[in-house]
């Protein structure tokens, strides 16, 4: 007990007399970065981007006197350009630290402008360049990332971390305006600008794409697993406040706890195999945060949803990679797959929310969850029972 107790000690991790890890001291592990620290740096900003967003959206209606719908269209615009850029860019250029920066000062840039702009739809522009620069950053962010199972583990707690601990931010610089939060996302993008960027890994064969049949079947449950997910995961605070009678800051606290599972989840990504089945539980953790029937249910679902997203979803980047010809051929891919799950998961949820069947709705999205973790088993299965595919 004692040597074992020594190992872990070694590798970081704090332990009382009982074994029992103390969180502070797991949590400082979770976040402690592998990837060079300027990529860390502008996948943070990237992902503030988008968790602004819903905090983002009243505000931006209540200063250009369009509806909340219209506003809607900042989201819109910064995703489908995301998805467009990290999914064209990498059929004919190679990542490097140049690209990135360029792309990081564009964001910045961007953003910077909409502090300023009194125009909706000139706006509305602006958010297209900051999608365009967020997909080209993912791109090479991740690109980076799959080469390596370590720089992959920083790179996924990014995400959750920034939710974390951004959005108590977000929400106090909303109050004050959305120029507020527009100069939010201006600053916490200056670190990637003005960092030295290390060297990128670049592909062997840019642009060269294998012949793996089961790439395109992995990439079509990272959609569905975003479309069924945001489908559900936009209007779960409207649905706790309507059928669980649960206050605007309890929900939010749940929302912060996913957040916080989702950090620690990302960090342990990579020590197993088996992504599919982690994949398959976020189903019934969705589903558990609106047919649980009391706000205890709906914090262990979203607790469990955090967990098991961010422990699936690294994962089958490695199966991607494992399946290409360089581990980076499917990164920008990946990222638009999920940008286009995200864009109209939204929409299908909104006609079950608009109609109050939100009950369905969690039944349909969990559905969805658990088929695209089925679909990644089948294929993980497969690949031990049917002759390899080709590259």
């Amino acid at each position: 007990m004692v040597g074992w107790t020594a190992r872990r000690r070694r590798r970081g991790i704090a332990f009382d007399h009982t074994g029992r890890l103390f969180t502070p001291t797991r949590l400082a592990y979770a976040v402690r970065p592998n990837a060079p620290i300027s990529v860390v740096a502008a996948a943070v900003a990237l992902a503030a981007m988008f968790a602004a967003t819903p905090f983002l959206i009243p505000e931006v209606a209540a200063r250009y006197g369009v509806s909340e719908g219209a506003a809607g269209l900042i989201s819109v615009a910064q995703v489908s350009a995301f998805a467009v850029f990290s999914f064209a860019l990498p059929k004919f250029r190679a990542p490097s630290g140049g690209l990135l920066r360029i792309a990081a000062i564009v964001f910045l840039l961007a953003n910077l402008a909409s502090v300023f702009m009194s125009v909706f739809w000139m706006l509305i522009g602006l958010r297209v360049v900051a999608g365009a620069a967020a997909g080209t950053i993912t791109w090479i962010v991740w690109a980076e990332a799959m080469g390596d199972r370590r720089s992959l583990a920083s790179i996924s707690a990014a995400g959750p971390m920034t939710a974390f601990v951004g959005s108590p931010i977000l929400a106090f610089f909303a109050e004050r305006g959305d120029q507020w939060v527009y100069g939010f996302l201006t600053a916490i993008a200056l670190p990637a600008v003005v960092m030295k960027v290390g060297e990128i890994r670049t592909p062997e064969r840019p642009g060269r794409v294998s012949r793996s049949r089961s790439n395109p079947v992995l990439l079509l449950s990272l959609l569905l697993l975003s479309l069924a997910g945001s489908s559900l995961f936009v209007f779960t605070a409207t649905a706790a406040e309507t059928l669980l009678d649960m206050s605007p800051r309890a929900i939010s606290f749940g929302y912060s706890f996913n957040a916080l599972a989702g950090l620690i989840g990302a960090r342990l990504a990579t020590r197993h195999k088996r992504p599919g089945w982690w994949m398959a539980t976020t189903g019934p953790a969705a589903m558990l945060t609106i047919l649980g029937g009391s706000a205890v249910w709906y914090f262990v679902g979203m607790i469990w949803w955090g967990f098991a997203f961010w422990m699936a979803v690294p994962g089958v980047m490695v199966m991607l990679s494992e399946r290409s010809l360089d581990p980076s051929e499917r990164a920008g891919d990946a990222q638009a797959y999920m940008a286009v799950g995200r864009s109209f998961g939204p929409l299908v949820g909104g006609g079950f929310a608009d109609a109050g069947a939100y009950a369905s709705l969690a039944i349909v999205a969990g559905a969805g969850l658990v088929l695209s973790g089925a679909t990644v088993i089948g294929v993980q299965e497969g690949r031990h029972r049917l002759p390899p595919t080709p590259l």
